[in-house]
C-alpha cells in the first residue's frame, strides 16, 4: 500500500471514529487537494511531500472540520421547512437548477484551480443533482386539485436547491463564473435565478 493510500485509510478511520462516513473517493479528493496546496506552499514536488511529509500529517483537525461541516449541513436540513410548490414554479426551479449545472460545466476550469474554487463548483453539482433527483420522485407524486397541480418539496430538496442556486448567483455576480456571452447575460440569469429562489422558504 502506498503512503497516499495509507493516508486515505487513516482519514477514513479517523472519520469513522468521529461518526463520519468518508468514502474512499472523497478521502482521495480531500488528500489530493491537501498534497497539491501544501507542496506548492513548501515549494517542493508533490511526490516529495507524499513520501516525506504525508505520513506524519495529523489528520485529526482536518476530520474535525469535516465533521463540523457535516453537522452544519444536517442542522440546515433539520431547520428547513418542506414546501408545496405549483407545478409551474417547480418547472422554473428545475430550469434554474439545470442552468446552474450548465454554468459549472462552462466554467470547468475552476475545478483545476484552488481548493475553494474546486469545492464550490463540486458543491453546486452535488446539490443541484441531488435536488433534481428528489424532484423527479416528487413530480411523479404530484397532486392535482381545482387550484392546479402542486408538488411537495421535502426539506432536503429545499436546502439543496437553495444552496446550489445561491452559490451560482454569487459566482455569477462577482464575475467568477460566466456563461461566456457577456456580463449582461450573466446578470440577467443571476436575477432570474434569484427570482426563482424566492419561491422557496428562506432560512
Amino acid at each position: 500500500m502506498t503512503k497516499f493510500h495509507e493516508a486515505v485509510e487513516r482519514l477514513r478511520q479517523e472519520g469513522r471514529r468521529r461518526g463520519l462516513d468518508i468514502s474512499t473517493a472523497t478521502a482521495q479528493d480531500i488528500l489530493a487537494d491537501l498534497v497539491t496546496s501544501t507542496a506548492a506552499t513548501l515549494g517542493i514536488r508533490e511526490e516529495t511531500f507524499v513520501r516525506s511529509h504525508l505520513p506524519n500529517v495529523d489528520l485529526t483537525d482536518l476530520v474535525a472540520h469535516l465533521k463540523q461541516a457535516d453537522d452544519a449541513q444536517k442542522r440546515e436540513v433539520a431547520d428547513a421547512s418542506p414546501a408545496v410548490v405549483s407545478m409551474e414554479d417547480t418547472g422554473r426551479l428545475i430550469a434554474s437548477l439545470a442552468q446552474a449545472v450548465r454554468c459549472v460545466s462552462l466554467n470547468h476550469d475552476r475545478l483545476a484551480q484552488g481548493h475553494r474554487d474546486k469545492w464550490e463548483a463540486v458543491g453546486v453539482l452535488d446539490d443541484a443533482s441531488n435536488c433534481l433527483t428528489l424532484l423527479g420522485e416528487a413530480v411523479s407524486n404530484s397532486h392535482t386539485t381545482a387550484q392546479g397541480t402542486a408538488v411537495l418539496w421535502n426539506d432536503e430538496s429545499v436546502v439543496y436547491a437553495r444552496r446550489a442556486l445561491t452559490q451560482t448567483i454569487t459566482n455569477l455576480r462577482d464575475g467568477g463564473w460566466t456563461f461566456a456571452h457577456g456580463r449582461q447575460l450573466d446578470a440577467d440569469v443571476a436575477t432570474r435565478m434569484d427570482d426563482d429562489l424566492q419561491i422557496l422558504p428562506q432560512k
